[in-house]
């Protein structure tokens, strides 16, 4: 298939969270983000611990129009900590967020899973789009790897995660990256 005519849509995991003000991390309209996406498709890179373009891309889009969500913890840091699933299906996880101004948004990523990926391990569709976006990536750092839970969800195929064999090395790269920042907390007032 060319990239011209591939089909883009969003799963509603990620559509819900770009639509929940307190989670929001592209100034715009889901078209919008699908156009910079396909402005962008031929750039894709493979999904962290994936190494073709077949089942979990990466599509790097400027960052102007991104707020990040991680926050850089110091000493006099406020976290606030949650024990809650993602979703209503998956095992619920320790959750931890931090207070405070969001890093920059020096670099923005889209990722994208092909239709055959999204049914993998019980998963479901969202549309008849050959590629769903699955998640917003907005760093300060391009090298920032998945947060840890996120991979051992995948690692371990449990509900809400796709199989992925990642390394010791980047299991525990990302540990200690994570080791350091957190998702910024966000009062549902703000």
């Amino acid at each position: 298939m060319s990239d011209a005519a591939v089909s883009l849509g969003w799963s509603e995991f990620a559509l819900k969270r770009h639509q929940d003000p307190s989670r929001r991390v592209f100034e715009g309209t889901p078209e919008e983000l699908l156009d910079l996406v396909r402005t962008h498709w031929a750039s894709r890179t493979p999904g962290y611990g994936r190494d073709g373009l077949d089942q979990v891309v990466v599509v790097g889009v400027p960052p102007d129009r991104f707020v990040s969500t991680t926050v850089r913890v110091g000493d006099d840091t406020p976290l606030v900590a949650e024990f809650a699933p993602r979703e209503p299906e998956e095992d619920p996880v320790i959750q931890v967020f931090a207070e405070g101004p969001p890093e920059p948004a020096r670099f923005a990523q889209v990722v994208l899973y092909s239709a055959a990926t999204l049914l993998e391990n019980g998963g479901r569709r969202s549309t008849g789009a050959d590629w769903e976006v699955v998640a917003l990536r907005v760093v300060a750092d391009p090298d920032e790897p998945m947060h840890p839970v996120t991979m051992a969800r995948n690692f371990l195929g449990k509900v809400g995660g796709t199989p992925a064999p990642y390394t010791a090395e980047q299991f525990a790269e990302a540990i200690w990256y994570w080791s350091s920042r957190a998702k910024r907390h966000v009062p549902s007032s703000e």
